[in-house]
């Protein structure tokens, strides 16, 4: 008797989002023009990581939530272009950001690659990730026995559509600040 697997939903675009946007993004949450360093606009609380705990130590990162049960930015509308133009793709209507957040990973020397796998939400749900910036520190996705199904690359300007359900963990990088914002929606 053979097994019939399918793959799940992970479609990866690249420069779905117009460059201006895309500057705008690095801008507003690293403050960066170019080379040239401009102080972000998007207000970070500091967080550390637990899920990548080694020999007592977690990464740092930073956190703005723009949507949640309890807390809704003013940076939301500006960030909601990035899940409403992915859903535009496959003709899906956006009915809702369930929960919005941006990250910023800093660089932590570490043997662990990612976080630990997990998923945002508990029911149906899909999964919007917009990568900020060029960085290291794959995204990586899991089978429901942990082995890793694909790995998706951070670049400026590239998203990816994913079904809720998925594991999944954040690279770690080891060169530079790693910025994603993470889209939790239904349609």
């Amino acid at each position: 008797m053979m097994l019939k697997t399918t793959k799940p939903l992970i479609k990866v675009y690249d420069d779905l989002i117009p460059s201006y946007l895309q500057d705008y993004y690095e801008l507003a949450t690293l403050g960066l023009k170019g080379e040239e360093f401009i102080y972000p606009t998007v207000p970070f609380k500091c967080k550390y990581e637990t899920t990548a705990q080694e020999q007592g130590q977690s990464p740092l990162s930073f956190v703005h939530v723009l949507k949640s049960h309890t807390a809704l930015s003013e940076h939301l509308e500006n960030f909601a272009m990035v899940p409403q133009a992915v859903c535009n793709t496959h003709n899906l209507e956006l009915k809702e950001i369930l929960v919005g957040r941006i990250y910023i990973t800093v660089p932590h020397e570490t043997d662990l690659d990612h976080y630990a796998p997990h998923v945002d939400l508990q029911g149906k749900h899909m999964v919007v990730i917009y990568y900020v910036n060029d960085a290291d520190g794959p995204t990586v996705f899991f089978d429901d026995f942990g082995n890793i199904i694909e790995s998706v690359e951070p670049k400026k300007g590239r998203a990816v559509l994913f079904d809720g359900s998925i594991k999944h963990g954040g690279g770690i990088p080891k060169k530079g600040p790693r910025c994603i914002v993470n889209y939790d929606i239904y349609v």
